[in-house]
């Protein structure tokens, strides 16, 4: 084969708006969204800072890390296509790791009496997780990177500030060009996870307990 051949057949290099797109899609991943939630309901939820940072990365650890680390491994063994696991007909076994590692997470809190502000956001999770689920396997596939990063925003203006759902208009944008950027969701998708994701949270702060 010439050199010529070779050279035909070696993919072409992204262009730069492509590049910022898969740099974008892993900043805003739905497992870091998930992981900061934890931590800022585990400090929210505790008087002393460090031990509810403890908490926090404890939970984070069982409901972003592990699942995200179970995506690494079967991408590496070719059962995912990638790590964002963009292909519908795959996300059904990634949904089941999300929900075993959050029920390890709850039972983690009942046997150390965790306050129950996590108790709560694991709830919510769980609730979240079997509504994207059972809405990505019988319909539309959610983006679970809106549906993640709105629900943050939401737990972060309720625990924090209201100022933080002005950040919503912001960072919503950045990730729907992302997805869309890269062709792995639709408008119509990105729109439907942001809308989950208020309809989740909304529901949720009706039960939210005492923090402190």
């Amino acid at each position: 084969m010439s050199h010529h051949q070779t050279k035909a057949h070696a993919p072409a290099p992204a262009d730069p708006a492509t590049r910022a797109a898969r740099i974008l899609s892993d900043i805003f991943a739905p497992a870091v969204s998930v992981f900061l939630i934890c931590v800022l309901c585990g400090v929210a939820g505790r008087q002393h800072a460090w031990s509810g940072l403890g908490w926090g990365i404890l939970l984070g650890t069982f409901c972003a890390v592990i699942p995200m680390t179970a995506i690494h491994i079967a991408v590496r063994r070719e059962r995912l296509t990638d790590r964002h696991v963009t292909r519908r007909e795959q996300r059904w076994w990634v949904f089941l790791v999300c929900v075993g590692s959050v029920l390890c997470a709850i039972a983690t809190t009942l046997l150390l009496s965790a306050p129950g502000l996590l108790f709560w956001i694991l709830l919510t999770m769980i609730t979240g997780l079997v509504i994207t689920g059972t809405v990505t396997l019988l319909g539309p596939k959610v983006s679970m990177h809106a549906f993640c990063l709105t629900s943050l925003l939401v737990v972060a203006a309720t625990l924090v500030s209201p100022w933080w759902l002005l950040a919503l208009p912001v960072l919503l944008p950045v990730v729907t060009f992302a997805r869309l950027k890269l062709g792995h969701h639709t408008l119509v998708e990105v729109v439907l996870g942001t809308g989950l994701a208020f309809l989740v949270m909304f529901a949720a702060q009706q039960f939210l307990p005492e923090i402190g």
